[in-house]
């Protein structure tokens, strides 16, 4: 059973959500639907839902506020938005989830049944990464976020700095970093290549993604060589624009 409160200042939106997640999402569910944070507020410790669909921009107290607010939670979310670039990017740090309105059908699917697989976390897992968007949310400029990796052993949240490279293996990701150990995140390396390239990072190849900060040479037979010593994989197609970032260092 998913338990769903819907979070909206706007009649329509909710309605509208609500009736996509009755026709396209399986599986028994209860849904309500509250047009203020501050009814949210009164009405989350009575219903106990286990996900919160939170639009971002409501007067007077946006839907990080309420989080902030609220302080103790053990329910999952997925933020709703027209369009905020930089609420987003941090939203993607904190390895939570959100939807662009209007709503696609698939990603709604798809964002569902990555809440029922987040349901494994503990509720203290929960709060962390929500602890973690508000703390991401309050830094000057996005080169300060953290960077939230939920794995098998719990959630982990490192500065991108920290991160040397990472591996993709189908629809898993493994990091690998300065002085920690390596861990693997199931999510695809496509998804952290949109996260990181912001902060230093390329992808080389389709199964590697370096920080480039930490590179040292482009050797004659296409490996990429870091600082620690270890090596990726250059494709011929990307070897030019590598050759051309190294240039600039």
């Amino acid at each position: 059973m998913i338990r769903i409160l819907i979070v909206d200042d706007e009649p329509s939106a909710g309605n509208i959500l609500h009736l996509l997640i009755e026709k396209h999402i399986s599986g028994q569910k209860e849904i309500k639907i509250c047009l203020s944070p501050e009814a949210a507020r009164d009405i989350i410790p009575v219903f106990k839902p286990s996900l919160l669909m939170l639009d971002i921009e409501m007067p007077h107290m946006n839907g990080f506020d309420l989080l902030n607010r609220i302080g103790n939670w053990d329910f999952d979310v997925i933020f709703t938005t027209a369009y905020d670039k930089y609420a987003i990017k941090a939203i993607r740090f904190s390895a939570l989830d959100y939807l662009l309105k209007p709503i696609d059908i698939p990603d709604l699917q798809n964002a569902i049944n990555r809440h029922i697989v987040r349901q494994n976390l503990q509720p203290r897992e929960q709060g962390r990464l929500v602890d973690n968007l508000i703390s991401n949310l309050q830094q000057k400029d996005a080169a300060s976020f953290k960077l939230a990796l939920s794995t098998m052993e719990g959630v982990f949240f490192y500065d991108p700095a920290d991160i040397l490279r990472c591996e993709g293996d189908d629809n898993y990701t493994h990091f690998y970093f300065i002085n920690h150990k390596p861990l693997i995140v199931s999510r695809t390396l496509k998804d952290f290549e949109e996260i990181l390239t912001d902060h230093g990072f390329m992808r080389v190849h389709k199964s590697y993604l370096v920080n480039m900060h930490y590179v040292e040479k482009l050797d004659k037979e296409g490996l990429l060589w870091l600082s620690d010593g270890s090596n990726a994989v250059v494709s011929r197609r990307r070897r030019r624009d590598v050759l051309d970032v190294l240039s600039r260092k």
